[in-house]
């Protein structure tokens, strides 16, 4: 893997970037991803507590729609999404990357800790859901900016010869926090009994998920801080160029998005309510996902900084995701084993991270510095709030109302494929300079 150099002048290495002589790149990439790591962090834990956060907040005589009740209000916080990401990647642009990412990583700890300490239905009654919505709304206002300030940092700092690679860390720390979420639970699960687990143990990962923040923010003081912009600039931030590109980037994001949340968050209630796997079986699934995110996404941006181009890359990983997504969830139903679902979502993930990667290169880098991220924290809160936040409430409810249990396959088909047609038309950038 690609090293990072100790100390740097970035002046030396692009032009327009912010000197970081003093600062290493290993901990620019760390302050910039530390808000996403908490983000997906909160997000696993979630999702596999979603049965027991549907029985405790949610009560219904049917578990089913019990479960759809829990998961609309995972979905609800994707609601605030587009307006943290308008609202904070403006303030990014305006006042600057560490202004932005500071306030963004302390709003989604807040939210986390609401969640954590929010008494139950029984106690409180119809507060303790609306408590919690109002939690995914807090975190879904911050997670708008955070996207589009840390990835324009990641680009911007440090060798213009590695952006792929530095930017991929954004997608490959959405695997180290699934798995940090996922082990946590796993452990939680297997050395508590059922009512303790019931009564006070998920609470457990979402009150340690705020001890990023102080470590983000401790990171992120180190961040060169860029002057404020004056809101009166001379270049036009609604050129027509960059607002067809930003609607290409809102659907190059979706298919990607989807299938993020439906086989990264959803297999294990998918493994549990369709398949019949027993709940402790379901743990190797969830951390397959997020494993071959964390070592692939690197390996693949670096590969695209080597190609000097984004779009074979990108192209070819989600064609081939087109292609295996059907077999492969047949193969699961019809040899249901931990094994099996396991070995597929390898497979599946592999190409995943393959069309996903360079992409955190490609669309930040078709957008000029003065307004990236603006534009990128916008298109991807809209795409990740339309499709992502809505991905596992669309498959489990097309599941219930058509009984088909590859619903899950032919929705992230559909999306896949207008993602690949979108990512098609951005440019290539891999040889461009920033401006």
């Amino acid at each position: 893997m690609k090293s990072f150099p100790d100390n740097y002048d970035d002046n030396r290495v692009h032009r327009g970037g912010p000197r970081t002589s003093t600062v290493s790149q290993r901990r620019i990439v760390a302050a910039a991803v530390a808000g996403n790591l908490l983000e997906f962090y909160d997000f696993t834990v979630y999702s596999f507590f979603a049965l027991t956060i549907a029985k405790l907040f949610f009560p219904a005589t049917d578990p089913v729609v019990s479960t759809l009740l829990a998961l609309s209000a995972f979905a609800i916080g994707f609601v605030a999404r587009p307006v943290g990401g308008f609202v904070l990647g403006h303030y990014a642009d305006r006042r600057g990357r560490r202004a932005a990412l500071t306030l963004t990583i302390a709003l989604m700890a807040l939210g986390s800790a609401i969640i954590g300490l929010t008494p139950t239905y029984a106690t409180i009654g119809l507060a303790a859901p609306v408590i919690i919505i109002g939690a995914r709304l807090l975190q879904g206002f911050a997670q708008g900016g955070e996207f589009g300030a840390a990835t324009a940092t990641l680009l911007e700092t440090g060798a213009a010869g590695s952006r792929g690679f530095r930017a991929s860390w954004q997608l490959a720390s959405q695997g180290a926090a699934a798995l940090m979420g996922s082990g946590l639970a796993a452990i939680l699960t297997y050395r508590l009994s059922s009512e303790a687990l019931l009564d006070w143990g998920w609470r457990v990962p979402f009150l340690i998920g705020t001890l990023i923040m102080p470590v983000g923010i401790y990171l992120r003081r180190h961040l060169a801080e860029e002057p404020a912009r004056e809101a009166s600039g001379a270049r036009s931030t609604l050129e027509p160029a960059l607002v067809k590109k930003w609607f290409l980037t809102v659907f190059a994001i979706m298919g990607m998005t989807v299938a993020t949340y439906v086989m990264m968050y959803y297999i294990p209630t998918y493994a549990i309510q369709y398949l019949h796997l027993p709940r402790k079986t379901t743990v190797l699934v969830a951390t397959a996902a997020p494993l071959i995110s964390l070592l692939m996404c690197p390996l693949w941006g670096a590969l695209s900084d080597r190609m000097k181009a984004r779009k074979p890359l990108t192209i070819f990983g989600r064609t081939a995701l087109i292609v295996l997504l059907y077999p492969s969830f047949w193969l699961m139903n019809h040899f249901p084993s931990a094994g099996v679902v396991t070995a597929l979502i390898v497979l599946l993930m592999f190409f995943y991270t393959m069309g996903s990667a360079p992409a955190y290169a490609l669309m930040p880098e078709n957008f000029p510095k003065h307004v990236r991220a603006g534009y990128l924290a916008s298109a991807y809160a809209v795409a990740v709030s339309l499709f992502g936040g809505t991905a596992q409430l669309v498959v489990a409810w097309l599941i219930r109302v058509t009984g088909n249990t590859m619903a899950p396959a032919w929705y992230m088909i559909v999306c896949v494929m207008v993602s690949l047609v979108a990512v098609s038309m951005l440019e290539e950038t891999g040889r461009r300079s920033l401006d």
